[in-house]
C-alpha cells in the first residue's frame, strides 16, 4: 500500500463516511512505518462533529482498508 500526503479516505464503518485526509507518513524511532491522518466526523448525535488525527501502522491500515477504508483517487 503505497500512501501519499493528501490522500483521502473514507471510512465506511456503520455508514457514518468519516473524510480523512492523510496528513504525514513517516518512520517511528524503531523505523516502522506509520501514517497520520486527520479526520473530519459529522454527527447529529453526542457532542456532535469533531476532528482528530490518528497514528496508524500499516499493518493497522491494511487490515482497516480490507473492511472499512475506501481511498478516494488523488488528482495531481
Amino acid at each position: 500500500m503505497k500512501l501519499e500526503i493528501g490522500q483521502m479516505i473514507i471510512d465506511t464503518q456503520e455508514d457514518l463516511n468519516d473524510v480523512g485526509i492523510v496528513v504525514e507518513v513517516g518512520e517511528c524511532n524503531y523505523g516502522d512505518p506509520y501514517c497520520l491522518i486527520y479526520w473530519t466526523c459529522r454527527r447529529t448525535y453526542g457532542n456532535g462533529d469533531y476532528t482528530t488525527t490518528l497514528a496508524y501502522s500499516l499493518d493497522e491500515l491494511e487490515e482497516e482498508f480490507s473492511r472499512y477504508f475506501e481511498f478516494v483517487e488523488k488528482r495531481t
